[in-house]
């Protein structure tokens, strides 16, 4: 209870002095409040005005001021962020790179391109406008390589035009100076691969070929090599886009219209599928009858080619069952009665391995093979006696082989003569008129020639005779 009272007694001196303190500020207050008013009284009217006129001044200037520095911060920034829009940097780099292209100050007009698709890997223009500026410095490869690069990152078909065209101005420009090679057939491949410029592109097609044609029939030297090669890979681009046009085309360079050329033997085989393959496009008479003679050729060389390995190997005894089948005497006979087709020859018809020589003359087609004389790296030749020889009214079977040369000239040179014939042989009771082989070796040196024959050779009455 006492407690009580003693907080009563504390409570009451607090609030009596909090009024006290606050009752004190109150009056200060009032007191300073009083002064100012004073003091305004005391000041001239004209003072406070000038006074409060100033302090608008400074209020405005304040104002304006934030004002301005708003505005200019915001149209600092949104001027950095105009200058920075891709769009407008990928133009200021094209009409960089336009600018320096035209005066023709390449390099850099490349490297603004270049910069153009670093901000649009997909500027169509960019790519275009680099492109010719590679053909203003007549770079067409990196030209082409940049218009394709461009075609496939943009499907942009009017880039793969442009490709195509700065292809095929390349390809008429080669055709223009006469140097027209397999590279310019291939240009115009492609642009034909991209169902592009069809019309134009056949054109230049044609006219291609057919100086390339032209080129390989008036060179003194026919690389068969490359034309096989050349003409299947034309026949082939053929197969794989079946373009009409390619049809007369195939068919035009498969046919050298030579009227006399030397094709190796190991090109026989793929020059006769050349033709074969482009008369089945388009059937030409002339093209059908070396067709033939090339059959006949393989014949020929299938006829002789075992007998070729027995001379080569030194075993002349096997001529004696060769000159007496019938394909050998039918060759024989065909020779002697003028009935051979195509294989030209007579009296002596040689028969080699390294090549055939074709001829072509009004519209017929006909071969031979080269004699001793005539292949410096003969590796031996057979030779088919085609004259009417008889005895006692049997026609002579003869053969003669003429082995590899041996050094560079034509000396010394030999010769086996192997022949069956009727002639007089000796028998128990004397001589009589009888079917045998004859075996001559010939000789041929500087200073003449020798010859050993061996008569009824292989016979029990063998007899041998040299002069």
């Amino acid at each position: 209870m006492k407690n009580e009272e003693t907080e009563i007694k504390h409570r009451k001196k607090r609030k009596v002095k909090n009024n006290v303190k606050s009752k004190t500020l109150k009056n200060k207050k009032e007191r300073h409040k009083d002064k100012l008013l004073h003091k305004k009284k005391e000041l001239p009217l004209a003072e406070r005005r000038r006074r409060r006129k100033r302090a608008r001044k400074r209020v405005v200037f304040l104002e304006r001021l934030s004002v301005a520095c708003f505005i200019a911060a915001f149209l600092g920034g949104a001027g950095y962020f105009v200058w920075n829009i891709p769009s407008l940097k990928l133009t200021r780099q094209l009409d960089a790179g336009k600018e320096y292209t035209q005066k023709e100050a390449y390099d850099a007009a490349i490297k603004a391109y270049e910069n153009a698709l670093e901000i649009d890997s997909a500027s169509v223009e960019a790519y275009r406008c680099m492109a010719g500026a590679y053909l203003g410095m007549e770079d067409e490869n990196h030209a082409k390589q940049i218009l394709f690069d461009g075609w496939q990152s943009t499907q942009d078909e009017g880039l793969l035009k442009y490709y195509c065209t700065v292809l095929l101005n390349e390809a008429v420009a080669e055709i223009n100076d006469d140097r027209v090679n397999w590279d310019t057939i291939q240009k115009i491949e492609d642009v034909l691969s991209q169902n592009m410029l069809d019309e134009e592109a056949m054109e230049v097609m044609e006219t291609a070929c057919s100086r390339l044609k032209g080129q390989i029939e008036s060179s003194g030297d026919l690389d068969f090599s490359s034309y096989i090669q050349m003409a299947n890979q034309l026949s082939e681009f053929y197969a794989s886009t079946g373009l009409e046009g390619m049809k007369k085309v195939v068919s035009e360079f498969g046919w050298l219209s030579l009227e006399e050329m030397e094709l190796p033997m190991e090109y026989v085989d793929d020059y006769l599928n050349i033709l074969e393959n482009a008369n089945s496009l388009t059937e030409m008479p002339e093209r059908s009858d070396m067709i033939a003679c090339l059959h006949k050729v393989e014949e020929v060389q299938a006829q002789f080619a075992d007998i070729f390995v027995q001379m080569d190997g030194g075993n002349y005894e096997a001529a004696k069952d060769f000159i007496v089948t019938d394909g050998f005497l039918q060759i024989r006979d065909a020779f002697i009665n003028g009935t051979m087709e195509y294989w030209d020859g007579s009296t002596y018809i040689p028969v080699s391995r390294e090549y055939v020589i074709l001829k072509q003359k009004e519209g017929k087609c006909s071969f031979e093979f080269p004699d001793y004389d005539a292949n410096e790296d003969t590796a031996g030749v057979l030779t088919v006696w085609g004259n009417a020889m008889t005895d006692n009214g049997v026609q002579r079977s003869s053969l003669t082989y003429e082995p590899a040369k041996d050094g560079e000239g034509y000396y010394p040179h030999t010769e086996y003569v192997i022949s069956y014939m009727c002639s007089n042989v000796q028998r128990n009771n004397g001589y009589v008129s009888d079917m045998n082989y004859h075996f001559e070796t010939r000789v041929h040196t500087e200073e003449g020639t020798s010859t050993t024959m061996i008569g009824d050779w292989g016979g029990p009455y063998q007899w041998q005779k040299t002069y």
